[in-house]
């Protein structure tokens, strides 16, 4: 009976728990998951949900920095004065000798609040030697046939 108990106790204290940690960064996103060999869909899933929290509790200058700080390049949209932070847009590109992987982050903030994150949006795009790990759908190109250059052009 006292095991039964103990047992009781414990998945009772499990479900209180908050959860698997996650990522705080836009780097530890990066570093967190296995971008190439992962289901696309679950990489995706999990790009919009940790970077949307991310920006939603960093805010958006500190995002911006931390996707600096990360590889990614970003272009803004014109300010206005209903909006005077305007959406960011930015990219970041990666390959190795199997997969080329892009990803596409983007953000706009609350006019009436400064430096806040009103929504965000994301992309995630894999192409690998072959078509069976391309993401979101199959691209045919040079990769597929391995035309891609064994060494970086100089």
């Amino acid at each position: 009976m006292k095991a039964f108990l103990v047992l009781a106790l414990a998945a009772s204290l499990g479900a209180c728990a908050t959860g698997f940690p996650k990522p705080q960064t836009v780097s530890e996103m990066h570093q967190w998951y296995d971008w190439q060999h992962e289901r696309g869909e679950k990489l995706y899933v999990a790009l919009a949900n940790d970077f949307s929290r991310i920006a939603h509790k960093a805010g958006r200058a500190a995002t911006i920095a931390q996707l600096g700080e990360a590889g990614y390049e970003c272009q803004y949209g014109e300010a206005h004065e209903d909006y005077p932070e305007p959406m960011a847009v930015c990219t970041r590109s990666f390959a190795t000798r199997a997969c080329q992987m892009d990803w596409e982050v983007s953000l706009t903030s609350d006019p009436k609040k400064p430096d806040s994150v009103a929504t965000t949006d994301v992309d995630y795009r894999r192409d690998c030697v072959s078509t069976g790990a391309d993401f979101p759908e199959p691209i045919e190109s040079a990769i597929d046939d391995q035309l891609a250059p064994l060494t970086p052009p100089q």
